[in-house]
C-alpha cells in the first residue's frame, strides 16, 4: 500500500476557493513572464494570451461538455463557504426577518430534520450514500464488472450508451415535471391568445409512465416545440422566453433519450459481444424491458425528505422571499449543487449539513470505490474517501482514507483551534479502527494549513478516467 494516498498537483484553477487558489511567491514571479508573443494578424486575450496558455493540444478541451463543466467549477463560489455560512446562522436569522410564513416553516421543519445524535447519524449517513448512486446494485456489479475486464472500446461505448439511457429513463418523472413546470413559465410570458393555445396543447401532455413517455415526446416534438418556434419567429420575442424554450427542448431531448424501449434495444445490442453475453445468457431484450418496468425509481434513488425542505427553501431564496441580501447565496448554492449534473463522475459526492449534539456541522465527502493500489504493477484495487466537514465554533477538518482489505491509511488535518490536542487525536483514531477492526498501516495526523483540494485527491476526474460526457 506505498503511496496509497497519492495527492498530486491538482489541475490549475478547478478548485473554486480562494484561499485554495493563493499563489506561491514562485508562482506569481512565473505569471510576469510573457507566455507567447502577441500576433497582430490574430485576436487575442488583452495580455497576447492564448485561453490554453501557449500549450496547443494539450489539457482540457472548453468546447466540449466535460471542459464546460471543469471550466464552470473554477467560476463558482465554493459551496462549502456558502453552505456552512447559511447553517450556521443564515437560516435560522431568516426564519425573524419578515420571509414568507411557508419559507419559515420549511427552514424551521429543516432544521428540525437536521437534529441528531451520533447513531442517528450513521444511518443518514448511509441513506445519503444510497442515494449518490444511482447505478447500484447486482446489475451495475456486473456491468462494471464487464468493463474493467473487456478490451473492446465498442462494448465500453455501447455500455455507456446504455447507462447514459438508463439515466434519463430512472429521471423520467421528474424531467416531465420540470418539461411542464417550464411550460407554465413559458405561458406567463406570452401574449393572451398565444398563451392559450399553448395550454390547449399543454393539456394533451398525459401524466407520466414509462409506457406514456413515447406519446408525450412526439406531442412535445412535434406540436409543442413548432408551435414556440413559430411563436418566437413572429413576435421576434428574444428575451428569457426563448431561453426557456431551449430548456424544454433540452428536456425533451432527455425525455426522448430515456424511452424504455430504447434501453432495452442498447441492452440487445450488447448481446452481440460475446463478453457481455456470458454475463447475460438466456436473458431477452423483453425480459430485460420487464425488470425496468418493475423497479421503483424514486425508492431505488434514496430520496430523502430533508432534500425536499432543502429545495423549497432554495426556490424561494433565489426568488428573493428571504431577503434581497440574500438571494445571491441561494442562488450560488443551486448553481454549485447544479453543475454537478453536467457529467458522470468517477467519484461519489454527497454533502451532509447536520446539527449533531446541538451543534451544526457541515461536510462533503468524496468516495472513489474503485481506486487503483499504489504499488507499481498491482492490479489491487480499494476505496478512496475524502472527508471535509466545518464544525461551528470547532473548525474545518480534512480527511483523506484508503481502505483495502482490512487495512486503512489515513492523513487528517485539524483546525489550528485543537494544536495542542495532537496527540489525543491521534490516539482517539487509532482507538476507533481498532474497534472497528480495521488496521491502521499509516496514519499522519497535522495541522491543516491548505485544505487538501479535489483534484489532488482524484486526478481521474481531469485525465477523464470513467468519466462520461452526457451532451445529447
Amino acid at each position: 500500500m506505498s503511496n496509497i494516498l497519492k495527492v498530486t498537483t491538482p489541475v490549475v484553477g478547478y478548485d473554486n476557493n480562494a484561499v485554495n487558489n493563493k499563489q506561491t511567491p514562485t508562482q506569481q514571479t512565473q505569471d510576469l513572464s510573457i507566455k507567447n508573443q502577441v500576433d497582430p494578424g490574430r485576436v487575442v486575450r488583452a495580455d497576447g494570451r492564448t485561453d490554453s496558455d501557449g500549450q496547443q493540444g494539450k489539457g482540457i478541451s472548453y468546447e466540449s461538455n466535460f471542459g464546460n463543466f471543469v471550466q464552470s467549477l473554477r467560476e463558482l463560489p465554493n459551496l462549502q463557504e456558502v453552505m456552512t455560512r447559511m447553517l450556521f446562522g443564515g437560516m435560522a436569522n431568516m426564519v425573524e426577518s419578515g420571509i414568507g410564513k411557508g419559507t419559515a416553516a420549511d427552514i424551521q421543519a429543516l432544521f428540525q430534520m437536521l437534529q441528531m445524535n451520533p447513531d442517528e447519524l450513521n444511518g443518514f449517513l448511509k441513506d445519503a450514500m444510497a442515494g449518490a448512486n444511482r447505478l447500484q446494485g447486482p446489475l451495475f456489479d456486473v456491468l462494471r464488472q464487464i468493463m474493467s475486464e473487456t478490451n473492446s472500446m465498442d462494448l465500453k461505448a455501447g455500455i455507456l450508451d446504455m447507462l447514459r439511457r438508463y439515466n434519463d429513463m430512472s429521471s423520467g418523472k421528474h424531467l416531465q415535471q420540470t418539461i411542464q413546470d417550464l411550460l407554465e413559465q413559458i405561458e406567463g410570458r406570452m401574449f393572451r391568445n398565444n398563451r392559450q393555445e399553448l395550454q390547449q396543447l399543454a393539456s394533451r401532455l398525459r401524466p407520466y409512465s414509462m409506457e406514456g413517455n413515447a406519446s408525450n415526446v412526439q406531442l412535445l416534438k412535434e406540436q409543442i416545440i413548432p408551435y414556440l418556434g413559430s411563436y418566437i419567429s413572429q413576435t421576434k420575442d428574444l428575451g428569457k422566453i426563448r431561453d426557456l424554450i431551449s430548456l424544454l427542448a433540452l428536456n425533451t431531448s432527455r425525455l426522448e433519450n430515456g424511452n424504455v424501449d430504447k434501453v432495452a434495444q442498447s441492452f440487445q445490442r450488447l448481446m452481440d459481444f460475446p463478453s457481455f453475453q456470458k454475463y447475460f445468457q438466456g436473458m431477452s431484450a423483453a425480459q430485460f424491458k420487464d425488470m425496468l418496468l418493475n423497479v421503483d425509481y424514486e425508492k431505488a434513488a434514496g430520496k430523502m425528505d430533508w432534500t425536499d425542505k432543502l429545495l423549497n427553501i432554495m426556490q424561494a431564496g433565489v426568488r428573493g422571499e428571504a431577503g434581497l441580501e440574500n438571494k445571491e447565496d441561494f442562488v450560488n448554492m443551486m448553481r454549485s449543487m447544479l453543475i454537478n449534473e453536467s457529467v458522470y463522475m468517477p467519484v461519489m459526492h454527497v454533502m451532509l449539513p447536520v446539527i449533531l449534539n446541538g451543534v451544526p456541522m457541515y461536510s462533503e465527502i468524496w468516495v472513489d470505490p474503485d481506486e487503483e493500489s499504489g504499488n507499481p504493477g498491482s492490479n489491487e484495487r480499494g476505496i478512496k474517501l475524502l472527508i471535509k466537514f466545518d464544525l461551528k465554533d470547532v473548525g474545518f477538518f480534512d480527511m483523506m482514507m484508503y481502505y483495502e482489505k482490512g487495512k486503512m491509511d489515513m492523513l487528517i488535518h485539524y483546525p489550528e483551534e485543537l494544536a495542542g490536542h495532537e496527540s489525543d487525536i491521534r490516539d482517539n483514531i487509532r482507538k476507533i479502527m481498532n474497534r472497528n477492526h480495521l488496521e491502521v498501516e499509516y496514519l499522519a495526523v497535522e495541522q491543516g494549513q491548505v485544505p487538501i483540494k479535489v483534484s489532488a485527491a482524484f486526478p481521474k476526474i481531469f485525465e477523464r478516467r470513467n468519466a462520461v460526457n452526457v451532451t445529447i
